[in-house]
């Protein structure tokens, strides 16, 4: 049978506190070694999470990811000429609607 963490601290507390302690003094020593036990694991979460996205090249601020967009919205298309179209195509629509206004 594997050890647990449960019963690893247990033995710590046993071989830690030797006879004369209360209960209270036990379970204060049993909770802050639960608590040891999670801050440990928080932080190989942490680690591991940032080797992953460094690991990985993630692009890690939001700021990043709305640039690098943008950045590749430039280099599909010419921005110049998507404005050009869109002033064309209001002109176009302008002559249409009012084909007297423009002849005198």
């Amino acid at each position: 049978m594997k050890p647990t963490v449960e019963m690893a601290i247990e033995d710590l507390i046993e071989a830690t506190l030797c006879g004369g302690v209360t209960l209270r003094e036990k379970h204060l020593f049993r909770e802050s070694l639960r608590s040891l036990v999670r801050l440990a694991k928080a932080e190989q979460i942490l680690e591991i999470k940032t080797s992953v996205k460094s690991l990985t090249g993630a692009i890690t601020t939001h700021a990043h990811r709305r640039q690098t967009k943008v950045n590749l919205l430039f280099k599909e298309c010419d921005v110049s000429t998507l404005l050009q179209r869109e002033f064309e195509f209001d002109r176009d629509a302008q002559t249409q609607s009012n084909p007297s206004s423009g002849q005198t």
